[in-house]
């Protein structure tokens, strides 16, 4: 009795463990934090220079949808697990997302390899109490009642949890997501600069931030508290990313990283900085001047497929480049 107790007050513990990381990852991915979203300034990284987890970010940034509904699984799952009566089908979606997860950051080498291995696996243990009932499902037989004891049979406890127990779920479930969207303001961006757009460089000067001839620049449309991304290539072919701001006076100040060179952290400080003066035309060239630098922008077409390319629903011929 005591040994049987025991073990459901770590089950208990192990869903409301389990169902807090749910939901901190699944919030994260609904508001668009963990991944973002596509930017210009991705547009000059080609396939070769990414890394595995760069392209599976990329992949899950460019449809925010795939990455809403995958969060969408796991908060599901988190909710489902905060109740004790429902706990047993959080248990099964939480060990469904977090395999799908887990195998994911192995084949994709993200570093979080070891924390959704052990949720996949907290997933399957929840799960055990009501194993012989989805077996009884799956062979078609009555599968019975639902396995869901309580921690505690005492009446005092019995009537405190009654109530209080959905209440701090609901809070749970709710307070993380409002604390999440929060965070991440969702979605919702300043105007995008005038200068946003991925161009070609042509004529100009060496600027002297750069080891070699500027060939490609794209400034991110995604703008929070005026700064966006920014990402710049060479005639060398050498990469370097970083962000930038427009100030009024038609003034643009880009702060680079270093350029990109084998593996390289998240956590960098920038190396250079740089305030050009930019003016535009009708056709949208942008002309920088300033640090050595004098040259035209001209918006490359090419670059921009992969966002400007329409959704249809009719059969078209398909383009797959």
């Amino acid at each position: 009795m005591i040994t049987g107790r025991i073990l459901w007050i770590g089950h208990w513990l192990l869903r409301i463990w389990l169902a807090g990381y749910l939901l901190i990852y699944g919030w994260s991915k609904v508001f668009l934090i963990q991944m973002g979203q596509a930017d210009y300034a991705d547009a000059l990284v080609q396939y070769g220079e990414m890394s595995p987890m760069g392209l599976l970010w990329r992949f899950m940034a460019f449809s925010p949808g795939v990455q809403v509904l995958a969060g969408l699984a796991e908060v599901a799952a988190a909710a489902f697990l905060l109740f004790r009566r429902t706990a047993w089908l959080g248990a099964l979606l939480a060990a469904v997302d977090m395999t799908v997860v887990f195998v994911l950051n192995l084949t994709f080498d993200v570093p979080v390899k070891q924390l959704s291995g052990i949720m996949a696996l907290a997933g399957i243990i929840l799960l055990i109490p009501n194993v012989p009932r989805l077996c009884r499902f799956l062979v078609g037989k009555t599968t019975g009642p639902t396995v869901a004891r309580q921690i505690s049979t005492h009446r005092i406890f019995v009537a405190i949890t009654r109530w209080t127990g959905p209440l701090l779920a609901i809070a749970m479930l709710g307070g993380s997501g409002a604390v999440l969207e929060n965070m991440s303001d969702w979605a919702r961006f300043d105007e995008p600069s005038e200068i946003a757009g991925i161009y070609t460089v042509s004529g100009g000067s060496r600027p002297n931030f750069g080891d070699s001839q500027l060939t490609q620049a794209a400034f991110g449309q995604l703008t929070k508290a005026g700064t966006a991304a920014v990402g710049l290539r060479y005639e060398d072919g050498s990469l370097q990313r970083g962000t930038y701001s427009v100030a009024d006076g038609n003034e643009v100040t880009m702060k680079l990283y270093p350029q990109q060179k084998g593996s390289q952290s998240l956590d960098r400080d920038y190396e250079d900085e740089a305030t050009l003066t930019y003016s535009t035309d009708e056709s949208g060239n942008v002309r920088l001047t300033g640090q050595g630098l004098e040259t035209t922008l001209t918006p490359d077409p090419e670059r921009r497929y992969l966002f400007d390319r329409d959704f249809s629903w009719e059969p078209r011929v398909p383009i797959n480049r």
